[in-house]
């Protein structure tokens, strides 16, 4: 009764598991389509482009951004205009170049030469913060770099020195960047005579920041930054904000996209590839079953282990070594057995031996501390020696 109780109350359960795997079976196909089409999406969402805005961009409110000054711009009244690319911001100054100032930040150099020299004259004043050389021969023929400004210049601050109004507002600002030469310098950087600093002009309107500190969010507040800054960028009605991206790179300058010149057939052959090699990995794949459970095939005994320890000493010749273990093991097993402790030296062991056995302290120092044994003859009449105090100490 108990077991054809235990086969009906199974029965169920077991037709449940068969009919899930038989279902299962059965929808296969469909189950890895599925989750080879959630691969391809969770692939496409983890690597799609996550870029935060560039440094120096109006819209960064990061330390590295620019957020705070073209707020303050706006609150002043002055229009600021971020264009997103080359050809908006052409459109932009021709529309209010008359009353507008360029500011240009191209650290990446993006733009040609050819894109640089569509900019001159677009704007009455253009402002280029630590320009490369050819986008000074481009908007600021005048203008010439002159090298770096070290950060500990002058205490980390420099100072005007200069007949600009904008210069003379700010009256000193933080050291760093580059510096310029050019028909008006200011802020000059120690040591140049004057003929250097980190802003410079000339006399068609072009002006050098070679500062990115004179911007950033987080030093704008330092020092003159802010009154420099907002004097020279906030000087018309409107200031176009143009920081050029890798979309502005011409077309024929481009690097060539391997993927291009492969034919267009060839994604979707990837794709049902793919497809291909899942099924054929769970067709030919191998179900690993249930872990077996087997009991050791030998027991070793201790005699054994230490035997054959003993047979390694001696094909290696190592009889001293042998002797040293013999000796440290006979210690250790003699201060246990007197209830000496972990802490006892071989001294204590020695003296303690001698009383417990009635022997001399001398003999059982012989035996214990004389030098070991070089040959395998009196290795073995000496370990007899150590097994006979072990024993009188033990019968003590």
């Amino acid at each position: 009764m108990t077991a054809a109780g235990t086969v009906e109350a199974t029965a169920p359960g077991t037709a449940g598991q068969t009919g899930l795997r038989a279902r299962l079976r059965a929808w296969r196909l469909w189950i890895i389509l599925a989750l080879v089409l959630v691969l391809v999406v969770v692939l496409g969402i983890l690597g799609s482009p996550r870029t935060a805005p560039p440094s120096l961009s109006p819209a960064n409110p990061a330390p590295g951004g620019a957020m705070a000054a073209a707020r303050i711009l706006e609150d002043q009244g002055v229009e600021v205009l971020s264009p997103g690319s080359f050809d908006e911001a052409l459109d932009v100054l021709a529309d209010k170049g008359s009353d507008a100032t360029l500011l240009l930040v191209d650290p990446n150099s993006f733009l040609s030469e050819e894109q640089l020299a569509e900019f001159s004259g677009t704007a009455r004043r253009t402002v280029l913060v630590q320009p490369t050389f050819a986008q000074l021969s481009a908007l600021a023929p005048d203008i010439r770099s002159a090298g770096v400004v070290p950060e500990d210049s002058s205490g980390g601050a420099l100072r005007a020195a200069c007949d600009e109004p904008d210069a003379e507002a700010a009256a000193s600002v933080n050291a760093g960047g580059l510096a310029y030469r050019a028909p008006v310098v200011c802020f000059p950087v120690p040591g140049s005579d004057g003929s250097a600093g980190a802003y410079a002009a000339d006399d068609d309107g072009a002006v050098v920041l070679g500062n990115t500190a004179f911007l950033a969010n987080a030093t704008l507040a330092d020092r003159g930054n802010a009154a420099l800054a907002l004097r020279t960028l906030g000087s018309t009605e409107t200031l176009v904000w143009y920081l050029p991206t890798a979309a502005d790179i011409p077309a024929s300058e481009l690097p060539a996209d391997p993927r291009t010149l492969m034919p267009e057939w060839v994604d979707p052959l990837l794709l049902w590839l793919l497809v291909v090699a899942a099924l054929a990995m769970f067709w030919r794949g191998r179900r690993l079953g249930p872990l077996a459970v087997e009991p050791l095939p030998v027991v070793v005994r201790s005699a054994e282990t230490a035997e054959g320890r003993a047979r390694l000493y001696q094909d290696g010749r190592a009889s001293g070594r042998a002797a040293d273990t013999l000796r440290a093991a006979a210690l250790t097993r003699l201060a246990a057995k007197l209830r000496l402790g972990p802490q006892a030296t071989a001294d204590m062991v020695v003296r303690a031996a001698a009383q417990a056995t009635g022997r001399s302290v001398a003999n059982v120092d012989r035996l214990l501390n004389r030098p070991l044994p070089a040959r395998d003859a009196e290795l073995v009449q000496w370990s007899q020696d150590l097994q006979a105090l072990e024993e009188e100490v033990t019968a003590s």
